[in-house]
């Protein structure tokens, strides 16, 4: 009886949910969708920091340089359009004026596909996106951007800068022309979206799905036809009926792109980005011939990118799903066979990178004896 009435209640204010698939058990009651205050970062020079919108300080002297920054997310896409935005309000305050940012919207400079070879050569001065879209074909980059069935954002954060992440990162991205630094973190992600329920793994094979990264490689071990879109190539294709599923981002995201109006079946959990990590970089002699103050500067506010990246992106999910649920959106969660075959399959995808790529190697390892100790942590800390 009690399920029953907690099925009515998660039904009035979510939409139309399934049984035990629904993901909505914990959403009862809504929130105000409050913007969280700015808190600034405590770090050198983080007493001139001022992230928010108000203009109305102190003005910012006149630039003596400016970065040319390509980004390639949108500006009106919530979360990854307004960090970009943010690099460009608050490396200049944070500079002390020494530094502007010119933000120019993917392939306005160059091909999208050349963006990272355009910072490197320096066409371009630094790009902001996820790593794993500078090369879709390097499974390393992938590692850096999101890890199937990994550690969350906490235990991913604390790997990155404390647990060898980092560096290795920087070493790798050293020797591709550009520096590299951490700039954003989402929580996890959607799973996807489906024209149809998928109710057995076999239900992937031969599937058109959109999917990016190691999760893409994780769908094609399933039998699925995976392909690699633009978000606006994504939406064309489902409603020309080419595609059956996709994956993008977070609910607030995918809402405000349109995902419900070609599909209503709405997969959680995003086992194939349990967190996001958008990085910033800029071209190595750039970056070499900039003073250690502004490196410091733009380091604090990329820092503080990942703080309010965290924290929005956390507090605007909930009103997210409500919103879908009343348009129709059926939220579901994976049956526990389908997770237990993604899985299977997600471990057959690293044995195969790790035997073929020594970086990806290297960096698979690192990770997973951090995770091995942090694991011990983990346990004994938490209730």
């Amino acid at each position: 009886m009690r399920n029953i009435v907690i099925g009515i209640v998660i039904g009035v204010v979510v939409g139309v949910m399934i049984g035990a698939t629904v993901v909505a058990p914990r959403l009862e009651q809504a929130r105000q969708n409050t913007p969280l205050p700015e808190v600034e970062p405590n770090v050198p020079g983080a007493e001139n920091l001022n992230l928010s919108e108000d203009q109305n300080k102190t003005p910012v002297p006149k630039p003596i340089s400016r970065l040319r920054l390509i980004t390639m997310f949108p500006a009106k896409m919530p979360i990854l359009g307004e960090l970009a935005q943010r690099l460009k309000r608050a490396i200049p305050t944070a500079s002390g004026g020494r530094l502007g940012v010119n933000v120019f919207d993917s392939g306005a400079l160059v091909d999208a596909d050349d963006t990272l070879a355009a910072v490197a050569s320096g066409t371009a001065d630094a790009l902001f996106s996820v790593p794993g879209q500078w090369d879709p074909d390097d499974p390393t980059l992938q590692l850096f951007t999101a890890v199937p069935f990994g550690p969350d954002a906490q235990e991913h954060l604390a790997w990155f800068y404390n647990g060898g992440g980092r560096e290795l990162f920087e070493n790798m991205m050293k020797q591709k022309g550009v520096h590299a630094i951490l700039c954003g973190a989402l929580p996890p992600e959607a799973s996807g979206w489906y024209r149809e329920p998928l109710r057995n793994p076999e239900s992937f094979k031969h599937k058109n799905i959109r999917a990016f990264g190691l999760g893409g490689d994780v769908l094609a071990k399933m039998g699925a036809n995976v392909v690699r879109l633009d978000a606006s190539d994504i939406l064309a294709q489902f409603e020309q009926g080419q595609l059956d599923g996709a994956e993008y981002s977070l609910p607030s995201i995918d809402a405000e792109l349109g995902f419900q109006k070609f599909a209503r079946n709405y997969y959680f959990p995003g086992w194939h980005q349990p967190v996001t990590l958008l990085t910033l970089a800029i071209n190595s002699e750039v970056w070499k011939n900039f003073p250690a103050r502004d490196r410091d500067a733009i380091t604090a506010v990329c820092g503080d990118n990942v703080r309010y990246a965290m924290a929005q992106a956390d507090a605007e999910q909930f009103e997210a799903l409500k919103k879908l649920g009343l348009a129709g959106v059926q939220i579901r969660r994976w049956p526990d066979d389908i997770l237990q075959a993604l899985e299977s399959a997600w471990k057959d995808v690293v044995r195969e990178h790790t035997q073929q790529d020594k970086n990806f190697a290297n960096a698979w390892n690192s990770l997973q004896k951090f995770r091995r100790d942090y694991g011990i942590w983990h346990e004994i800390s938490r209730f």
